[in-house]
Order: structure tokens, then sequence, then C-alpha cells
């Protein structure tokens, strides 16, 4: 489809119209269409009910019974709108035609398909756009319910020898290399009934390079290159005692050595358009430095390529000038127009010289007149590289002005202070060039601000004062030491486009809130400050701090030789242990138990220990794992004040090819006359190298302030199975689908769009245009 000389696109996914397919190119902004289009292909059974419904009036009725059965058309409504339309729109629909019954197709005449003469219902395919197959319909006749339409009247199908036509089809269908590859001729076009028969298919003959002949009734049919010689002759063949003619040369009138050609091209909405012409500055010299121009129209020719083939063609065929008129023997016979002959003749100099039968004479003794002109099968040679020139185009369409792009457009960071100098928000500095005299049109500077990260806009704002150059944005959604990007574009006073500038990234300077100034969900949070500290005190818990508990308990014995008690205290010692070895494979049960008692001091531990290892094979690496189990309880007054302390630990682990897991459950529990405390963590682990993914959660009490942490990438809790309404936190964001809360305290709350936001601190509420 075409309006106004352009190609556009139609949107045959979007059906939410009464008014048809949205035409894409006349769609202002996202979602505001101008331009409908609805189709009928001439198999509708009912009128168009928009036009019934909607468009008709009293004045002008559109009746229900206007069904147009067996005629394709279009509807197109289009809305007025003074930057799109200047008048009323031309529309040019480029359509694939009638079904038309290819021979070839129809295995039932010598063809391989499923196409049918008295069933039009399997007509149709590629046949459709090849002048052979055209031709041929034209001269069985076009019928329309039975009733003949067009073309010949009453042909019947032995009078259009189907073997002579599936060649020829056949040879329009080769495929040729080079632009625009395809089959070897196509052709195509709008004829009126009122057409003369010959003007039609003249147009089509000339598509291909055809002749049609007609022999005793039969019509016979041959495109493109000459085939190969279906008789042979020499000079003793010829009657001599019948007259004869030679031609050798034409005449200035009928001599050329240029061609011009004009033809369809899809690329210039179906216009005429001048081909490249061909010129031969060796045929001007030849013929006294002359140019004799032929212009041929192709006007069923719609491929520059197929233009260009045929225009070389025609003019190589046409410089061969030598044609005869002689008698042959009965043995000629056979002989018909359109036939390619050679002649062997030292008296002409030809040796298998190839002829075309252009007449054929039966004479009442048998004997046979023939017409013949030379030709050359190299005349039909193609190099695309060398041969084809492509096309210009030049444009169709209506010529709109391209939209204005707001250029040398900067986004900085940038701080908004209170009266004190205090920092108080984070803030992005847009700023633009501005020219009184080139932008005397500009009322205006809107713009958009999303997060990188999610690529949604948060915040949508214009200023009326482009003058400036610049403005600050600080909407309260801003996050300091968040990557936003930034665009803008100018607001014209009248309707002409503008386009939005490049997205520019732009990273928000670290601006706290401040206490007792800004909103602080975390105000007056007990220990909160300390959460850093007292976190990483926990990560050593499970971490650090493990590897130290278990280099303890294994180095008692060491610890209590350094105590230097001498004979002063009591040890005791229980170690069993199980071990089973097979080539590669080793598995390992330990338990020690360890007892002592010396002056203010009791100790009693208990460690049990399961190992199994399998070398792999393949990589020679050990795939080991591990279980440790150890109880600990300790009274320690050595320094002069006592302490008790309780200890637990479990901890499997695996590692398989630098693969490690493990899950480790810590508790302990202390006293002392200063006080308490008790600690308790469970953490899963796993990775290698430095990339590893963990998740744990601590109890902690110390007397005054109980507390539990959770460290993962998302904690989430589910009721009964229920998965609709999850809590979830994952490190952005507290996340519910439903909550039911007597009282919010709030900084601002914004909806998703942004566009509305209750900024309770401000004592304001925001509506931003999204538009």
């Amino acid at each position: 489809m075409w309006v106004n000389g352009e190609p556009v696109t139609i949107d045959t996914s979007n059906t939410s119209y009464s008014q048809g397919f949205p035409v894409n190119e006349y769609r202002i902004g996202s979602n505001r269409n101008h331009m409908w289009v609805r189709f009928y292909d001439g198999t509708q059974t009912t009128a168009d009910s928009f036009l019934v419904n909607e468009v008709s009036n009293s004045a002008r009725p559109y009746q229900s019974t206007r069904v147009g059965r067996g005629v394709a058309y279009a509807v197109v409504t289009s809305q007025v709108n003074d930057e799109l339309f200047t008048s009323l729109p031309q529309f040019k629909f480029t359509v694939q035609g009638a079904r038309l019954y290819d021979p070839s197709r129809d295995t039932t005449v010598g063809g391989t398909g499923t196409q049918r003469w008295n069933d039009p219902a399997t007509w149709g395919g590629d046949g459709d756009d090849l002048p052979a197959v055209q031709i041929y319909n034209l001269l069985r006749g076009f019928s329309y319910s039975g009733t003949w339409l067009y073309g010949l009247q009453s042909t019947s199908a032995a009078r259009l020898p189907a073997t002579e036509w599936i060649a020829q089809i056949n040879k329009c269908r080769l495929v040729v290399d080079g632009p625009g590859q395809g089959p070897q001729y196509m052709t195509g076009g709008e004829l009126l009934v009122s057409t003369e028969l010959g003007t039609a298919t003249e147009a089509l003959l000339t598509g291909c390079q055809g002749r049609l002949a007609e022999i005793g009734g039969l019509y016979k049919l041959h495109v493109g290159e000459p085939g190969a010689s279906v008789f042979s002759f020499s000079d003793g063949d010829i009657i001599s005692t019948e007259e004869q003619s030679f031609s050798p040369f034409f005449g200035l009138a009928d001599t050329i050595n240029g061609i011009s050609a004009t033809y369809v091209e899809p690329a210039e909405a179906w216009n005429v358009k001048a081909a490249p012409s061909l010129y031969r500055p060796d045929y001007e010299a030849e013929d006294g430095n002359r140019r004799l121009m032929a212009d041929v129209k192709m006007d069923m020719v719609y491929r520059s390529q197929q233009v260009q083939r045929l225009m070389k063609s025609a003019l190589l065929e046409a410089r061969r000038a030598r044609r005869h008129t002689l008698v042959l023997p009965p043995s000629a016979w056979q002989l018909e127009p359109g036939d390619v002959i050679d002649w062997t003749s030292p008296r002409n100099g030809y040796v298998t010289k190839l002829f075309r039968v252009d007449g054929v004479t039966d004479k009442a003794n048998l004997d046979v007149m023939v017409d013949i002109t030379e030709i050359d099968p190299s005349d039909y040679d193609w190099n695309p590289a060398t041969d084809y020139t492509p096309p210009t185009f030049g444009p169709t369409g209506p010529m709109r002005p391209p939209p204005q792009v707001l250029t040398g457009f900067g986004a900085f960071p940038h701080i908004v202070y209170d009266d004190n100098g205090i920092p108080r928000r984070p803030a992005i500095l847009l700023t633009w060039p501005w020219d009184a005299e080139e932008d005397v049109d500009i009322i205006g500077v809107e713009f958009e601000i999303r997060r990188q990260s999610t690529q949604v806009v948060e915040y949508r704002d214009r200023t009326d004062e482009p003058t400036a150059g610049q403005v600050i944005l600080a909407p309260f959604s801003l996050v300091q030491v968040t990557t936003y990007e930034v665009r803008a574009r100018f607001i014209p006073r009248s309707a002409r486009p503008m386009a939005w500038s490049g997205w520019i990234p732009v990273t928000t300077d670290d601006v706290k809130l401040a206490p007792n100034l800004d909103f602080d969900p975390y105000q007056g949070l007990v220990g909160f400050d300390q959460l850093e500290q007292d976190l990483a005190k926990y990560q050593d818990f499970m971490g650090g701090s493990v590897r130290e508990l278990i280099r303890q308990v294994q180095n008692l014995n060491q610890w209590v030789t350094d105590q230097g008690w001498g004979n002063e205290y009591q040890f005791g010692e229980i170690r069993k242990q199980l071990t089973a070895t097979f080539n590669n494979a080793r598995a390992e049960w330990k338990l020690d138990v360890n007892v002592v008692a010396a002056q203010n001091f009791a100790l009693s531990q208990r460690v049990e220990q399961l190992d199994a290892e399998v070398f792999d094979p393949v990589t020679g690496l050990p795939a080991v794992a591990g279980a440790v189990d150890i109880l600990r309880v300790e009274v320690n007054g050595l320094d002069g004040e006592i302490e008790a302390v309780s200890q637990s630990l479990s901890q499997l682990t695996t590692e398989v090819n630098g693969i490690a897991s493990s899950v480790t459950i810590r508790g302990e529990a202390g006293s002392s006359p200063g006080g308490g405390w008790s600690r308790y963590g469970v953490q899963v682990k796993t990775g290698s190298g430095s990339t590893w993914s963990s998740a744990a959660f601590y109890l902690d009490t110390n007397g005054s302030l109980s507390r539990a942490v959770f460290e993962a990438d998302q904690f989430i809790v589910v009721a009964g199975g229920n998965l609709n309404n999850p809590f979830v936190i994952d490190g952005t964001a507290v996340r519910m689908n439903v909550a039911n809360i007597g009282t919010v305290t709030a900084g601002l709350i914004r909806g998703a769009s942004n566009n509305l936001q209750v900024q309770l601190n401000n004592d304001r509420i925001l509506i931003i245009d999204g538009t």
C-alpha cells in the first residue's frame, strides 16, 4: 500500500479498531493513529460493517446490500491532522492479481502438480507472474461465474499444444543470478477489459522477448534465447530453379545502434521510469558516427535487471541483418515459424550458421518457401557484474521536515543545599545550548529520567524557560549514588516534530538523609549504628573463629603443656579410630574425648569426625566429604575472674574439582560476673576461588539487646505454601502483595509509574503528566 507516493506498513496484529488495521507511518507517538485500512478480496458475503453502521447517514446512505461480490476493494479511514495531511490523501495498492491456470503445474497435460483447467480453485502459484502463463490464459479466455469476460472465446486446449507451452513456461521460470535474482522473465500489470487483446499480448511478449505464431489454427510461443536447431541444410538442398532473395543490410531507417526503455518501477510508487540507456560507440562508428536509438516501452516489466537484459539482447539481435528467402525440398515440410535451423553455405561463408524461421509457405509441389533471419544465442549472454547498471531512485513520498534533535544536551550530578549549607538532596543539572535566532519557535524543554539498571522512566518534567539553558532536577525519588539516564527534547510552538536526545548517564552524589531534618526510617533504632561492625563479628563467628575453635580442640595437649602446671593438674583422654582403604578410596572415623582439671580451671570436650576421600581417576584430584561435631565446655578462673563458656559446632563439608560446599551450625553460651551472652548461627555456603554464595542467620543476645539477623540474597516468608502473597526482602526493597497496616510513617508514597507522588516529608502531592 502506498499513501501519497510513500510505501507504508500496516499493523495487522492490532485488531482493536473498528476502522481497520492502523497504518504505522500515520501514527503520532505510541498510540495516536490517524489512518486505518480494511481489505476485501472479492469473496466477502456481507457489506462493510463500519461503512454501514458508522459512516452511513441519511444524506449519504451506505446500504447493507453493497456487498461487492467478486470485487476486491479497500476501505481507508483517515483522521484530520495538519501535520500529516495537507489535502485528501492519494492511495495506490500493490496486489497479486488474478489466479491463473499453469499447464506446467498440471500432471494430466504433461506438467507436474495439482492444477486442473476445469477446477479454478486449484489455480494460482508462481506461474501467475510468468508471461508465458499470462499469454496462455489470455488465449484460453477469462470467465467469471461461467460467463466470458476477456480474451479469446471458446479456444480449446488442443489449439495450445501443452508440450510446447510447458517448455516456454519453464524457460521463463529459469533463475537468473545477480541483483533481483529470480525467474528469467516476470511480467504484470493492470488490463482494462476494453484493451485490445493484441495490444495486451504484445506488451507481454515485449517483457520476455517472445514471438507468438499461429500455425494452422495452433498457437505456439517462443521466448528469449533461441533453442537448438531442428533442421540442417546446405547450398545443395536449395531448389535453385526457384526465386531467392537476400538482404545483407538494413536500411538507415531500420538500423539501430542504441536503445532506451521505460518500465514500471516498484521502488518509485510503481510509476514509469526510464532505464539507463544502452549505447554502443563501436556500432555508432560502423553507422557513420550516427547515434540511432530505438525507444521501447516495457509497460508490463517491473524489474530493472530484466529490463536491462531485454535491452541488451534486443540491441544485439537487431544488429543481425542477414535475411534470406529461399525454397527447400519437401523434407523441410516440418518447419514452422519460430523454429531454429542451421545452414552450411560455402557460397555465403556459413558454417552451421543459425537462422530463425520467420515465415513458411507450403507450395503445391510440396516444396517449402521459408523466410529466415540470422540469430546467435550469445546475444542473450548476461554478466551482472559488467552488464548491469543499478538504477538511481528519487523521492516519491511527501517531503516531511525531519524531527529536530536537541544537540549539545548535558547531564551532571548536582547537590541541593539548605540555607545552612547542609547537603540535603542529590540532584541532576541539565544543560542545553540556546540560540535566540535559530530557536525562535521553541517554548520549552521536556525531560525524562530513568534508572539505568531497570530502564524504567521514574520522572518526567518540563521547563517553560528554554532561554535559561539549564535546569536543576531534584525530585524526591532520586536515590544517592545511583546511575540514572536522562534525555530531553525541545517543545515547539508549532506542530513540527521533535526528537529526543540520546540517553545520557549520570550518577548521583552520596547525599544521605539528614537526621532530624529528613525522614529516616532507621532513626532511633537501638544498635543500628553498630550493625555493620556486628555483622562482621557474626560472619567471623561462622567463619574465621570456627577454624580457630577447631585448632584449639586439636591442639589441647600442647595448650595444657604450655600452661606450666607441672604435676598440678589431671588430664584424661579417650581416642578411637576406624579406617578403611581400597585402591583410590579411603574412609575414616575418629572420636576424641578430653577432660582437664587444674586449680581454678576445668575443661571437657568431645570431638567426633567422619572423612571420606576418593581420587578421581580422570583428573587425579581428590573428592572429599567430611563431617565434624564438637562439644566443648570450659570454666576458667586463671586470670582471677571466673568465666564459663559452652560451645557446640557441627559442620558438613564437601569438595570436588575445586567446588566446595559447607553447612555450619554453631552455638555459644557464656557467663561471667560482668554479664552473660549467647549466640547461635547457621550458615550454608558454596562456590570456588573468589566466587561464593552463602546464606546465614544469627541469633544474639548480650543481656540488654537481643537480635535475629538474616543474611541472604533473598529473604522470603510464605504462609501455608501460599505463593500469591509472599513477604520478600531482596536488598533493594521490602515487597508485599497485600499489607494490612494500622499506622504508616513514611517520607514518600508513589505509584509504580512514578507519575503520582505523595511527598509526606515535604507536605505536598505531585502529579506528573506522563504523556
